[in-house]
């Protein structure tokens, strides 16, 4: 709410069109209420309003609602020039860091959140929690609690509540302290995830295949940082980071192996190579073409339709018309959404060749495990749209369009393909 009210003060000093969105996870009793006094506020102010409202399946927690939330919401950013706020405060942040800490993070983790990640910026970041509530008593803007935030429920709660307190005891200002010593992680984040690049780049023999002696040679803060971002680049869940010092390891013993879950890596013969872990396989499925959210094998899909106006505005960036969007009339008849197979061929929009997926995929740099769990909309043997290139040519917006299609593609762990 300090987030709103000062965006929307500030909205034509800062030249933008303030919109809010809401998302109804469905978890908390509370849920309900909370969308309602969102709704009431956003009525209040006159400020347009998006609200998602989920189900969530059994089992559903903090990770689900953050995958879902997030699809949602780079959903309502693709295709066009806008900016999602969120409100994280420097006290979010300093949770985050020790979370990330706690659980072995490296460099990376010891960043935090960033202040700008894709569509997402935090203007609130290095605004301490008491700085936004003493705003919101000056300017008498309402606001309502999470009620599960007065409880021990969740891990960042028991940090909040048990450990932030605790080391402020110990030097006033560790809030504050810490979302210093993230900015300044994130810089050096930034410069060793370069130089790590570089390494890799030199060390790669072929797709899935290093060669040993430069990653040995190289300084090992270098080697580990170029580790992490080969397993990362694999496909492995985040979690398989915790491997980097195994397979460090394994490079400056020569030989061996270890399994990341949707590859083993093998080290023989002064090469490193992802091999196929045994028993992963890629899920066959399919679904029909139709607007909505669909969870699926590996992520979200999310298919939008949009007016005549707002096609106007689309196909006026040809490029990003073409790539985002396409034009429904052209593509909705026997059209459904599977995985890819052997020998479909896509011919993006703008580039004007055709060649098979998987070269696309190659060229492109798709973790091996992305591949299995990326999504095709077909038209018959014609691949009309494939994540992460988005349509194909000939299919794009364009005057003459009345309806446009928008598919969004949240692979788990947020990331989002159109």
């Amino acid at each position: 709410m300090a987030l709103f009210h000062f965006l929307f003060t500030q909205r034509q000093s800062l030249g933008i069109c303030l919109e809010a969105a809401h998302v109804n996870h469905g978890m908390r009793a509370g849920a309900d209420g909370d969308e309602a006094f969102v709704r009431s506020q956003c009525a209040r102010y006159g400020v347009p309003l998006h609200v998602c409202r989920l189900t969530p399946p059994a089992g559903a927690g903090e990770a689900w609602a953050r995958t879902r939330r997030y699809a949602f919401l780079e959903g309502l950013a693709a295709g066009e020039k806008i900016k999602v706020a969120t409100a994280h405060t420097a006290g979010d942040q300093a949770e985050t860091v020790l979370l990330n800490l706690a659980r072995g993070a490296a460099v990376r983790g010891a960043a935090g959140i960033p202040p700008v990640r894709g569509p997402f910026i935090r203007p609130l970041l290095d605004v301490t929690r008491a700085q936004v509530t003493a705003y919101l008593a000056q300017q008498g803007v309402p606001h309502v609690e999470d009620e599960t935030n007065a409880t021990d429920q969740y891990a960042r709660n028991r940090v909040r509540r048990r450990v932030l307190p605790a080391l402020e005891g110990v030097h006033s200002g560790a809030a504050a302290a810490l979302a210093r010593f993230a900015a300044e992680m994130r810089d050096t984040a930034d410069y060793l995830d370069g130089q790590a690049a570089g390494l890799l780049a030199q060390a790669r023999a072929a797709e899935g295949v290093w060669r040993i002696r430069p990653l040995r040679t190289a300084h090992p803060a270098l080697a580990r940082a170029a580790v992490r971002q080969m397993i990362g680049s694999l496909g492995a869940a985040p979690e398989k980071a915790a491997l980097t010092g195994a397979v460090y390891r394994l490079i400056c013993a020569g030989s061996g192996a270890v399994d990341l879950g949707v590859c083993v890596l093998r080290c023989t013969g002064g090469l490193l190579q992802a091999c196929p872990a045994a028993g992963f396989a890629q899920q066959q499925w399919k679904l029909p073409f139709a607007e909505g959210s669909f969870p699926v094998p590996g992520g979200l899909l999310r298919v939008e339709l949009l007016d005549a106006a707002r096609c106007k505005n689309l196909a006026k960036d040809h490029k990003k018309g073409l790539k985002f969007a396409a034009d429904y009339d052209k593509i909705y008849l026997n059209t459904q959404f599977r995985t890819r197979r052997a020998g479909d061929s896509f011919t993006p929009a703008g580039r004007g060749v055709a060649k098979p997926l998987r070269k696309w995929y190659s060229e492109a740099g798709l973790p091996l495990a992305a591949r299995a769990l990326s999504p095709v909309l077909v038209q018959g043997s014609r691949v009309l749209w494939a994540a992460p290139f988005g349509f194909c040519e000939g299919a794009g917006v364009s005057g003459q369009t009345k309806t446009a299609v928008v598919i969004t593609w949240a692979a788990n762990g947020g990331r989002q393909n159109e």
